[in-house]
């Protein structure tokens, strides 16, 4: 028997190691694909609302991770001095899901900006005022107002690569990149500043590195698992089945969602999304999260789903999306508590951190393991910040506004990573929960002023929802380095640095498309205009009829809050309370409630494996839903560019 002596590594050669993850070929081939990742997600999103970005995982980025490792085992045996290594794989894999994060669709961080720096002046007329009323709150250097330009835009069968249109665009196509790129910089720092505490000290699990990491580790064999396989297989099997459904119409569609909306009659049509999908991609996101987290979802979805219907059946309720029962501000009080948590558990930490980048002895004497050390990160933090105040004050917005814009912004981006982080939450849409409506409750238009209102409208793309948000994906990527995968501050300088990349890609597909299709048409989907048209309907509204603080949305607010300590409390003190307080503001979002199916059939899945196999029979049938989430996820990805190639409209994964 011979016994394979591996050697030592000296720290040289394990930093040399963690930078083969970040190499250059890595980085480029990341860069190269950002403007064609974009310009297919930008015509998703005109043509058929979006492609993904509802839920955590994004499914163009986890096929091409998917489809890169396919790739990368054939140049093992073809051509092996070309092999891509783990860290390689995983450098491109969180650039594309950045750069899609940034762009992806209507509802989501980037994706109607154009239309929202554009609809006012477009759309003004002597009936509405708009020209006296709203424009001079919203600055020029932020806003395309020549209507000899944007009528190519909103008509459409015209090009935007003339000099006019290039000049109206360019700045505030710069100056909007510019101030993307220092929000992205602060959530890198602040995600900088946690990573030690929640990845090496309180061991969070980070669900949703899971399936990126076993694609690429050899050693762990996912790609040779016949489980996986057999989910690859699944998925493939129902998605070749749905493409041939889609142009033969006369085969039986696949079982694998419902749409309940022609059975509900009054009170039931109070529920928000009376849809729900049990496919292979929703059925193996699911599976990654931890069942007291799966049950907690299912329990208060049918929770928020009864308010609603009482509600409605009372005669309190006119609207599922606004009134009582306030449900988006309930949501909102409890993301500021479980916020006020994060913060209160993370105290000490954080106090040596700041101890520690001022120069002061302190526990966590070392972060040279960090993406940035703590000292460029709380200067990087102050500097950033700084930066946005400058702008938000040179575009109108009172100073003590923007101040408390900035910290109820950034401290929901950090609770956002931290539910990832925890919990791998599926999704995490808030609607109507961003400083902007948190700050108009709270005060009131009349105080707030023109200025801050004209900014909350122009900046609504940021802050309609925030389910493609990129920065739990920083803090992700910061995990996925251990192990000497990746150079954690390597990786942070190329997040940083596709950002702008992938705004200005935006804005030229946006143009590009758009001067195209034309916005103001028939050809675009509705939801672009809804979006920029929601944002100046409630700055006018807001304008013509300032009102005071909102005695009912803050009631919510603290019901919420309350609700959330109680429920928090119970967890820390009960070991056998079942359900998780974040799930509370999660389940109310239209994408948990598609996913009530998918939630069930996992949480049984799970807690019949668990309870009668262990822990051992739980871990071997993960690849199974590892195999549906790839091969979901490639599989959509073929289909949208295959009807993109052949001009049809036909949504792909909802």
């Amino acid at each position: 028997m011979v016994t394979r002596v591996v050697p030592a590594l000296s720290d040289q050669n394990i930093g040399r190691a963690r930078r083969h993850g970040v190499t250059l070929r890595a980085i480029l081939i990341a860069f190269l694909l950002t403007p064609l990742n974009v310009l297919f997600l930008v015509h998703a999103t005109w043509t058929v609302g979006s492609f993904t970005g509802g839920e955590s995982l994004f499914a163009n980025a986890v096929a091409f991770l998917f489809l890169s490792a396919l790739a990368n085992n054939l140049l093992k045996r073809w051509r092996p001095s070309w092999t891509f290594r783990p860290g390689e794989l995983l450098t491109m894999y969180v650039l594309v899901a950045t750069s899609t994060g940034l762009t992806c669709g209507v509802w989501d961080f980037g994706g109607s900006l154009v239309g929202g720096i554009s609809y006012p002046f477009w759309f003004a007329t002597p009936a509405n005022g708009w020209e006296t009323l709203l424009w001079p709150y919203l600055p020029e250097w932020l806003t395309v107002r020549d209507t000899a330009v944007l009528e190519g835009f909103y008509a459409g069968r015209s090009t935007p690569y003339t000099l006019a249109v290039l000049k109206a665009w360019g700045g505030p196509a710069l100056w909007w990149t510019g101030l993307l790129t220092v929000i992205m910089w602060v959530c890198l720092c602040l995600n900088s500043l946690v990573r030690r505490r929640w990845e090496e000290e309180e061991k969070l699990a980070f669900p949703l590195t899971i399936l990126p990491v076993h694609i690429v580790t050899e050693p762990l064999g996912l790609l040779r698992a016949r489980l996986f396989w057999t989910g690859v297989a699944v998925a493939t099997g129902l998605g070749v089945w749905s493409t041939l459904q889609g142009f033969m119409p006369s085969l039986p569609a696949a079982p694998v969602g419902m749409d309940y909306r022609p059975y509900l009659q009054h009170p039931w049509w109070s529920i928000r999304y009376p849809l729900m999908e049990w496919g292979p991609w929703q059925l193996g996101l699911c599976y990654l999260i931890p069942p007291d987290l799966t049950l907690s979802l299912l329990v208060f979805d049918l929770l928020w789903m009864a308010q609603y219907v009482a509600s409605t059946q009372m005669g309190w309720c006119t609207s599922s999306w606004s009134g009582f029962p306030y449900g988006d501000e309930q949501a909102t009080g409890s993301l500021l508590a479980l916020l006020c948590v994060t913060l209160w558990l993370d105290r000490r930490y954080l106090v040596q951190v700041m101890r520690r980048a001022l120069g002061l002895p302190a526990a966590v004497s070392d972060d040279s393991r960090e993406a940035l050390g703590y000292r460029t990160a709380v200067l990087g933090t102050a500097i950033g910040a700084a930066v946005i105040l400058w702008f938000l004050s040179r575009a109108g917005m009172a100073g003590w506004v923007a101040v408390l814009f900035l910290a109820l912004y950034f401290s929901i981006s950090l609770v956002l990573s931290r539910l990832r982080a925890q919990l791998g939450a599926p999704a995490h849409a808030l609607y109507r929960s961003m400083p902007n409506h948190i700050l108009t409750a709270l005060v009131g238009t009349s105080t707030l002023g023109g200025s801050s209102l004209g900014m909350f409208a122009l900046m609504g793309t940021y802050l309609r929802e925030q389910r493609s948000n990129p920065s739990p994906i920083q803090i992700e990527a910061m995990k996925m380095a251990e192990g000497e995968t990746m150079e954690r501050r390597r990786i942070a300088l190329a997040l940083i640095a596709i950002v702008p990349v992938a705004i200005l890609c935006y804005f030229w597909a946006s143009l590009h498309f758009g001067y195209h299709l034309g916005m103001g048409t028939g050809n675009t989907h509705r939801w672009l205009m809804f979006n920029a048209e929601s944002y100046y309907d409630e700055m006018d509204t807001a304008l013509r009829s300032p009102a005071g603080p909102d005695v009912s949305a803050i009631t919510a607010m603290g019901v919420g809050m309350a609700f959330t300590a109680l429920m928090m409390l119970a967890k820390l003190r009960f070991a056998w309370w079942p359900l998780h307080p974040v799930a509370y503001p999660l389940a109310i979002s239209s994408t948990v409630q598609d996913l009530t199916a998918a939630l069930f059939v996992t949480w049984l899945t799970k807690t019949l494996l668990l309870r009668y196999g262990g822990l051992r029979a739980y871990r071997a049938s993960l690849p199974l839903f590892l195999g549906m989430l790839a091969g979901g996820a490639a599989t959509a990805l073929l289909q949208r560019l295959l009807y993109d190639s052949l001009g049809l409209r036909i949504g792909v994964l909802g």
